[in-house]
């Protein structure tokens, strides 16, 4: 029973290749920041929403029951400087519309849905610019769970550093965690990291003992860096944080022939089981998407 549902990233690849182009099927349109409008912000953030319904649908019929949303939905809201919002679009109850049909369809076909916003999401900068950027960030994607409906909507994070040391990081997030709504709070997650001198899931334990924060392992980072903890040592703790939710598992490959952090494009080792009794969502980091997991589940039924 330990392995709950497989998911994939962000983009579907099989309708992001349909032909002709303006037929290809993507969440991630976006703009220069120097050729910024409200106008333009408004037709892609519309023509996002709508393509990320196309995706629901794809994943129902194919019996796909955990997703991460892209964090391209609406280009620039989290700029500070920019300061719009989501009633600042035009049709703005339309793609409200658009995304309660989304959260329908994940209930309807027990779909999860996440999100994880990109590497310079940092909550423990010492740089209060970079933790303006990063509470506006989280709070947007905290926004699309609010738009989804659904509470159960995991955010996930990195450190994103170490700064001037482990535990004065520790202190800053815990400080900016509290300037986050509760709802934003309720959502977060944090991820351990792939290179030696960042963050293990032993390292993120105190967090998750400050502020209850769920830990998500991702298996291939572990094994990148350990820090000396067994995976099934590691993984025991950060499925520990999650209390009565579900967790959620990151798992991917490297690249042939790139530096060990890369992430292939399939997958063909078989995905380590990480507790007999525990029921947990496995979520696939591989270059080639869907097609990766349908490729995994047909050799791995």
């Amino acid at each position: 029973m330990p392995q709950r549902h497989l998911g994939y990233a962000c983009q579907n690849m099989t309708l992001g290749d349909i032909k002709p182009a303006s037929k290809r099927v993507f969440t991630d349109r976006t703009l220069r920041l120097d050729g910024f409008s409200m106008r333009r912000v408004n037709e892609l953030a519309l023509s996002n929403s709508r393509d990320l319904l196309k995706i629901m649908w794809w994943n129902a019929e194919n019996d796909i029951h955990f997703f991460r949303i892209g964090s391209g939905m609406f280009p620039f809201m989290d700029y500070p400087e920019l300061k719009y919002g989501i009633d600042d679009l035009a049709t703005a109850h339309t793609i409200k519309g658009v995304f309660a049909n989304v959260g329908n369809v994940a209930r309807d076909n027990n779909i999860r849905l996440s999100m994880h916003p990109g590497p310079y999401t940092c909550l423990a900068s010492p740089d209060e610019a970079v933790v303006a950027k990063s509470l506006l960030c989280v709070e947007m994607h905290s926004m699309i769970g609010d738009m989804l409906g659904m509470d159960d909507f995991p955010i996930n994070i990195h450190m994103g550093g170490v700064y001037d040391g482990k535990e004065g990081c520790i202190e800053r997030f815990v400080t900016n965690f509290a300037r986050l709504s509760p709802k934003a709070q309720s959502r977060l997650t944090l991820e351990n990291d792939d290179k030696e001198s960042m963050w293990t899931i032993r390292d993120l334990l105190p967090v998750h003992q400050r502020i209850g924060v769920p830990l998500v392992i991702d298996i291939h980072h572990h094994f990148l860096h350990s820090g000396g903890d067994d995976l099934l040592v590691a993984a025991d703790i950060a499925l520990s944080t999650w209390g009565e939710k579900t967790p959620k598992v990151h798992y991917s490959e490297s690249k042939q022939g790139c530096r060990p952090q890369a992430h292939s494009d399939y997958i063909v080792n078989k995905i380590p089981q990480l507790c007999p009794v525990r029921e947990y969502d496995v979520m696939i980091e591989a270059k080639q998407k869907e097609l990766a997991l349908l490729s995994y589940r047909k050799a791995h039924p």
